[in-house]
């Protein structure tokens, strides 16, 4: 920042704010209690400010937990929810504000990941050594992100390094002989930023599904594998203009059991009963510019392609043969134009264009291309003690679908909105309110069935108020979301738009510094229902929260963490509730040298994510990380 003219540095409030966003220190020793947010109006804010709900995970936070996935790290998070198929890589659904899977929308570094032919994230999985922040917001995003955004969005950032250039990594050993290992070399040279890593995870993990439910299940242990490696670069050209490369590469092999007896595949009748593989490859590659226009204008073009392979195998034992049994492509080319410009210090607004080109197929199946172009525009104004916050957005969805020589077309236009209003009642109270409006446009899937099927059209509302100090910073909210066209089924499997389904509820959440203690809270009750069919929505419970508590004691800093739920539906069976504890600690050996211990599931509890399906018990994990400053 030094080395900026005069004017490039009175004309960056926003790209400053936001450089300080997404670069906080791994060798932070304080918690952030009011860090800046950048998702909640596409503009950087401090936590406090912000209108919409949102929570904020930093390096920090992520190596102090020592999860072992994304999921984990998420889980507690106000509004989150997940189901998984068993351990590690197997296939996992996010739920944010009790919505659909398909409802919600994963962006890394700005651009938004691909989903499958059925709507379904492809990216739940990334390996953790790689991001360096997360931002979950919670709530209709449609006016800022366009479709499917209506649970909300998960903003990562990987990691980046500014400083002298350092090596650095780590490596966990645990339970389930589980190796997790990373290594990389990072900083400032000349006016090169940069950032090279690799990583691998293995683990011989657990059998997916519970044999003791299932008789034909394979109880053998299903272990997953994942190898990555990640670059980036961007260069100072001069002090208004600034450009970037980055590259990222993802291949993950995982055992699974499908429960349905010996293989169908099986011709011979002698093979093990329900052994099953699938292998993951995912490639992106992304380029930037970003310019400084005038005093109060900074613009921003992202361009972005990126490749998904997935394949399901069966494993012959004599001889031993691999057989593609399901082989899903994937690719999207992205296109980003956003606009950040500063009126005056108490009015910003923002602007841009996404254009997205999916191409989906499945092997021997059908090819789907699927056409976005969203145009946006919002607006943050502060008048003394009120906010208000104005978001527009206009998205075109054309989509054609190749079923075996049968083509099907169909086409999607929402314009959504979003207007949100804060009133600051003391220097510490603060009330919110917002409406906004969303869509889900249909899958491969539904316009295979039904090319006439009409997107998801969703409305929701929100009142909150929010406490914050210096040490302090805590939300509470009430929230509701209906759509009176939602996605069903017949008893053909065709979609139609035949479902009515609602959401609303409270949300709590709090951050402080208390006593020494470092505090996470978090409380949701909620009622997800289906109105059409008078029953709970699958896999959503009703109450769920968690408490987290850590403070450093001498060398160390030790915490804990608890997270419960309520009991959940599936497919009109239930899942009980549960209560998991977790328990960490770390410390200091140099300063370049950390140990870390985790110890979780510590009551050993059992419990299901997904009916059928078995989850971690105990596991111990130790860390040896190295983090020069």
């Amino acid at each position: 920042m030094k080395n900026r003219t005069l004017r490039a540095r009175s004309a960056l409030p926003v790209l400053s704010i936001l450089s300080l966003a997404l670069s906080a220190s791994v060798q932070a020793q304080t918690v952030e209690i009011n860090p800046m947010v950048i998702s909640a109006a596409r503009l950087p804010q401090p936590l406090s400010d912000v209108l919409p709900s949102v929570s904020v995970i930093t390096r920090q936070e992520i190596e102090k937990s020592q999860s072992p996935t994304l999921a984990d790290l998420l889980q507690g998070e106000a509004g989150f929810e997940f189901g998984r198929n068993g351990g590690p890589g197997a296939q996992t659904s996010y739920f944010l504000r009790g919505q659909n899977s398909t409802n919600v929308v994963v962006l890394v570094d700005g651009v938004r990941s691909q989903t499958d032919s059925g709507g379904n994230l492809t990216l739940t999985d990334m390996p953790l050594a790689l991001i360096e922040r997360i931002e979950v917001l919670r709530g209709n995003a449609g006016a800022l992100y366009g479709e499917a955004a209506v649970g909300g969005v998960i903003n990562i950032y990987t990691r980046q390094f500014k400083g002298d250039p350092v090596p650095f990594g780590s490596i966990t050993l645990g339970a389930r002989n589980t190796v997790d290992m990373n290594a990389g070399y990072a900083g400032t040279l000349s006016d090169y930023n940069f950032n090279v890593m690799a990583g691998k995870t293995s683990t011989d993990g657990f059998s997916a599904m519970n044999s003791t439910i299932n008789a034909a299940v394979n109880p053998d242990k299903d272990g997953h594998t994942s190898v990555y490696a990640s670059a980036k670069v961007d260069k100072k050209i001069s002090s208004a203009l600034s450009v970037g490369l980055r590259v990222r590469t993802m291949q993950s092999k995982t055992d699974y059991d499908r429960g349905y007896g010996p293989s169908e595949y099986d011709l011979r009748g002698d093979l093990p009963a329900d052994e099953h593989k699938s292998k993951k490859d995912v490639d992106s590659f992304g380029a930037f510019v970003r310019k400084v226009v005038s005093d109060q204008w900074v613009t921003t073009l992202d361009l972005s392609t990126s490749k998904t392979t997935y394949k399901e195998l069966t494993t012959y034992l004599e001889p031993f043969l691999n057989f593609d049994s399901s082989q899903y492509n994937s690719k999207q080319d992205a296109i980003h134009w956003s606009n950040q410009y500063q009126f005056t210090e108490k009015f910003a607004g923002n602007f841009g264009l996404d254009l997205v080109d999916d191409l989906h197929e499945q092997k021997d199946s059908f090819q789907l291309r699927r056409k976005t172009l969203g145009a946006y525009a919002g607006l943050t104004q502060r008048f003394d003690q009120l906010t208000v916050q104005v978001n527009l957005r206009h998205d075109q969805i054309d989509i054609d679908r190749n079923d075996s020589g049968a083509i099907k077309k169909a086409n999607s236009n929402a314009t959504t909105s979003l207007l949100g209003l804060g009133y600051q009642l003391t220097p510490t109270w603060k009330l919110t309110v917002s409406t906004s409006t969303g869509f889900k446009a249909p899958s491969a899937y539904d316009i295979s069935t039904n090319p006439l099927v009409n997107s998801e059209n969703y409305q929701s509302q929100e009142a909150g108020v929010i406490y914050a100090t210096g040490q302090t910073v805590g939300r509470l909210v009430y929230f509701a979301t209906h759509t009176d066209n939602a996605i069903g089924y017949n008893t053909h499997y065709d979609a139609e738009n035949i479902g009515k389904t609602q959401n609303k509820g409270f949300e709590a959440s709090l951050r402080t510094l208390w006593l020494g203690n470092s505090v996470k809270l978090t409380y949701v009750d909620q009622n997800p229902w289906n109105v059409t069919d008078s029953s709970p929505l699958d896999r959503r419970a009703h109450r769920y929260g968690s408490f987290e508590m850590s403070r450093p004691i001498a060398s160390y800093e030790v915490g804990a963490k608890i997270h419960g739920s309520s009991a959940r539906t599936e497919f009109g069976s239930q899942l009980a509730g549960y209560a998991l504890m977790s328990v960490y600690a770390s410390r200091k050996l140099s300063d370049t040298w950390i140990a870390r211990v985790r110890l979780e599931n510590l009551t050993n509890q059992r419990y299901e994510l997904a009916g059928g399906y078995n989850t971690p018990g105990r596991g111990l994990f130790a860390t040896l990380q190295y983090s020069p400053k």
